[in-house]
C-alpha cells in the first residue's frame, strides 16, 4: 500500500513540476540564458575555494588509506574477502560522502553571509537564485570528484586482490566491478539529493542549525523502512507524524545497493529508476523552495 501511495505522490509531483515548467517556460528560459554563465562562474569559485581547504584534502587521504587497508584481511578466503572489500568500500564511500556533503553544503551560504563575501557577488548582475544554483553545482562537482577518486581506489584494491589471488592460488574470482561502479554512482545520486536539501535548510538557517538538520535528514532518510514498520505499530498523532516523516524525507536508503552488489545479487533496475525519479523530484523542489526563501531573506 505504501509503495502505491509513494508512486502516486511521485507521479503527481512530476506532473506538477512539468506543468509549472511549461507554464513558466518564457521566464526560466530567459533566466537560463542570462544566468548560465553566472552559475558556472560561481561554481568554479566554489570548487577553487574547496581546493584550498586542508580538511577536504585530509579526508580524501584518510579515505584512501582506509580503502587500501582492506587488502590486509588475508585470513579470509577470496570470495569472502572480495565481499568484505566491496561492502566495506561502498560503506566508506557512502559514509564519507555524506559527511563531506554536510561539511560542504552546510557552510556555503551561512559562511558567505557571516564573512560578508556575499555582498560583492550580489552587487554584480547576479540573481540570488543563480548564486544558489552556482553553489549547488560547485558542490556537485566537488562531491563528484571525491566519489570518483574513492571509487577508483576501491576498484584498484579489488583488482589488486584479484591479482594476488591469481598469483597465490592460481584461481581468479570475479571482483564484480560493473555493479560496484553502479553502486558508487547511486551513492553519488543520494549525495546530490541530500545536498539540495541541505541548501534549502541553509537558505533560512544558521550554520549550526543547518548541520543539525542535515544530520537528521541523513539519519531519517537512511531508516525509511524502520519508519514504515513503526507506522504500522502506532496510532493517532504518532502514526501521522511517522508517516509525515516517511513521505517528506527522501528515502536515501533506496540509493543503497551495497548488499546486492557485495553478495552478487542482481540489481533491480526498476527500483533504481524509481529512486532516481523520486530523488530528482525532491532535489528540484528543494532548490526551487530554497531559491524562494533565499531571495526573500534579508542579508
Amino acid at each position: 500500500m505504501s509503495a502505491q501511495v509513494s508512486k502516486l505522490i511521485l507521479m503527481a509531483g512530476l506532473i506538477i513540476v512539468v506543468a509549472v515548467l511549461v507554464l513558466t517556460r518564457r521566464i526560466w528560459g530567459t533566466a537560463l540564458t542570462h544566468g548560465l554563465p553566472s552559475i558556472w562562474r560561481i561554481a568554479k569559485m566554489t570548487v577553487a575555494e574547496a581546493r584550498r581547504k586542508r580538511v577536504l584534502q585530509a579526508v580524501v587521504v584518510l579515505v584512501i588509506l582506509i580503502l587500501t587497508s582492506l587488502t590486509f584481511f588475508t585470513y579470509l578466503n577470496p570470495e569472502e574477502q572480495a565481499r568484505m572489500i566491496i561492502d566495506s568500500g561502498l560503506t566508506t564511500i557512502a559514509a564519507f560522502g555524506m559527511l563531506l556533503a554536510i561539511f560542504i553544503a552546510a557552510f556555503m551560504i551561512p559562511h558567505e553571509i557571516e564573512a560578508r563575501t556575499l555582498y560583492p557577488i550580489l552587487a554584480k548582475p547576479v540573481r540570488r537564485a543563480e548564486f544558489l544554483l552556482g553553489k549547488y553545482l560547485g558542490a556537485l562537482i566537488i562531491l563528484g570528484v571525491v566519489v570518483a577518486i574513492m571509487t577508483v581506489v576501491l576498484v584498484g584494491v579489488l583488482l589488486l586482490q584479484d591479482s594476488m589471488v591469481e598469483d597465490l592460488a592460481n584461481s581468479k574470482f570475479d571482483p564484480n566491478l560493473l555493479p560496484v561502479l553502479f553502486a558508487a554512482a547511486m551513492s553519488y545520486c543520494a549525495l546530490a539529493v541530500l545536498t539540495a536539501l541541505i541548501m534549502l535548510i541553509s537558505s533560512v538557517a544558521s550554520t549550526t542549525m543547518t548541520v543539525i538538520g542535515a544530520v537528521l535528514l541523513w539519519v531519517v532518510g537512511s531508516m525509511q523502512s524502520m519508519l514504515l514498520d513503526l507506522s504500522t505499530k502506532v496510532t493517532g498523532a504518532t502514526k501521522v507524524l511517522t508517516l509525515a516523516f516517511f513521505y517528506a524525507v527522501p528515502p536515501l536508503q533506496n540509493f543503497d545497493f551495497r548488499m546486492e552488489v557485495s553478495n552478487h545479487i542482481g540489481v533491480s533496475m526498476p527500483a533504481a529508476v524509481f529512486a532516481l525519479e523520486r530523488g530528482l523530484l525532491y532535489a528540484i523542489v528543494a532548490l526551487v523552495v530554497a531559491a524562494i526563501f533565499f531571495d526573500s531573506r534579508q542579508v
